[in-house]
């Protein structure tokens, strides 16, 4: 619902897709979703899991 009251950009990947549930754990290290993949501009990538820190996190960006 947030992202549909804001003009936001996100690739949004289902985990019933065997290779995203597999990104997730890889690089997360777990499948729950929602969760929203952040990477700096050194490269250094965090993930992101609990709704409204999310919510926030994007609130904060736009």
């Amino acid at each position: 619902m947030f992202l549909k009251g804001k003009d936001l950009s996100l690739d949004l990947r289902s985990t019933s897709e065997r290779e995203h549930a597999a990104a997730l754990m890889q690089g997360g290290g777990k499948t729950q979703v929602p969760c929203l993949r952040i990477e700096n501009e050194q490269g250094e990538v965090q993930w992101m899991y609990e709704s409204n820190d999310i919510i926030e996190y994007l609130s904060q960006q736009a």
